[in-house]
């Protein structure tokens, strides 16, 4: 161990007059002996602040990194220049020139996309490959917070960083390739669901793919203020709290989750009448978990969808909706109540007035949703 000692201090690594001089040492063998890494890559990682995370990232690079962009772009067959546009498209920065960090796991990437052009317009597969760096960059994220708020922080706050790197390096060997196959298992079992969702209701195809549907805006009541009532903690549990009972609610339902924005969560289904029991339904759930009262605003008719997003003036209806409701009430306009005065759900509708919203030239007659 003193050989170490010597060379961390050289590099300006170690301080044996630190007060966490011990945790740091230990952190430190455990790289060097049991990891291989060299003091130069211990400098970098720490100038880069990833001394804790170094052990797991090693093991993610094992057999997947040695090539260059440029070699991994002449690998599959692609002009470098499209290859480039297309790793910007997926999100990330221009690598640099002379950085081994691509493998054959890249290679097959591209050569992916260069396949999809055969079948597809390029400006289309770059719009595919931005979605996919989106979606892929949120699963990403939320792996890396997970990993950050419940091994690092309380490890850390006890000084046991060997602990930490420890943890890293084996949910990096056991758990995060598996990840992998677990979205392969959601994408096939998503395309299936979205197909049905299509075929059920004999949608007809279109070059911009325009649909009927119900969309559906969902968000909690005052949740700007809440930011300044309530400690960090509390409000993380409020968070998930929401995102799991209106997750559960609308998946029982049938409908899908398009997206999430802070305290608000878009939805979409093909049924109207289902999409007005699904409003009331988030209403009771999240008053019945002490949730802050929700609001929620539903529209239906002609939407694009695109990118796996949805546009048009139904949507823009629906969040304006949602933006007038009151607390704990679910407004629709005249449209929607007109489709389903006549059915028998488990639904009313109690006219609401007319309302100016936002970037429609004529008052909407607004309905609230109301159980028989």
């Amino acid at each position: 161990m003193s050989e170490h000692v010597e060379l961390l201090v050289a590099a300006g690594l170690y301080d044996p007059d630190d007060p966490a001089a011990v945790e740091r040492l230990e952190l430190f063998v455990f790289l060097l002996d049991e990891i291989g890494a060299s003091i130069p890559e211990l400098v970098r990682a720490d100038e880069q602040g990833g001394l804790l995370s170094f052990a797991a990232f090693r093991t993610l690079r094992i057999g997947r990194d040695g090539l260059t962009f440029a070699e991994t772009a002449a690998r599959a067959e692609i002009d470098p220049d499209v290859a480039l546009t297309l790793w910007r498209g997926a999100g990330f920065a221009d690598p640099r020139p002379f950085e081994r960090r691509f493998g054959p796991q890249d290679v097959e990437t591209f050569r992916l996309f260069g396949l999809m052009a055969t079948f597809f317009e390029p400006e289309q597969v770059l719009q595919l490959m931005r979605t996919m760096g989106e979606a892929v960059r949120r699963v990403a994220e939320a792996e890396v917070a997970l990993l950050r708020s419940n091994i690092e922080a309380p490890l850390s706050e006890r000084r046991q960083y060997v602990e930490v790197a420890r943890t890293y390096r084996a949910v990096a060997d056991a758990i995060l390739p598996r990840i992998s196959d677990a979205i392969d298992s959601m994408h096939r079992h998503h395309l299936q669901a979205i197909g049905r969702r299509y075929s059920e209701v004999a949608a007809p195809t279109s070059a911009l793919n325009v649909v009927q549907l119900a969309v559906g805006f969902a968000d909690l009541a005052g949740y700007t203020g809440l930011w300044q009532e309530l400690e960090p903690v509390h409000l993380a549990l409020m968070l998930d709290r929401f995102e799991a009972t209106t997750g559960d609610v609308i998946a029982a339902a049938g409908a899908n989750v398009v997206k999430r924005i802070g305290d608000a969560v878009m939805f979409v289904t093909n049924a109207p009448g289902i999409a007005c029991s699904l409003a009331l339904d988030l209403l009771e759930a999240c008053a019945a978990v002490k949730l802050p009262k929700l609001r929620v605003g539903l529209a239906f008719g002609d939407v694009m969808v695109r990118q796996g997003d949805f546009y048009g003036p139904t949507v823009n209806l629906a969040a304006r909706l949602v933006a007038s409701a009151e607390a704990g009430t679910a407004l629709t306009d005249g449209g929607l109540q007109q489709r389903l005065a006549r059915v028998r759900g488990g639904y009313a509708f109690a006219a609401a007035g007319k309302q100016n919203l936002a970037g429609f030239v004529d008052p909407v007659e607004t309905y609230q949703l109301l159980r028989p």
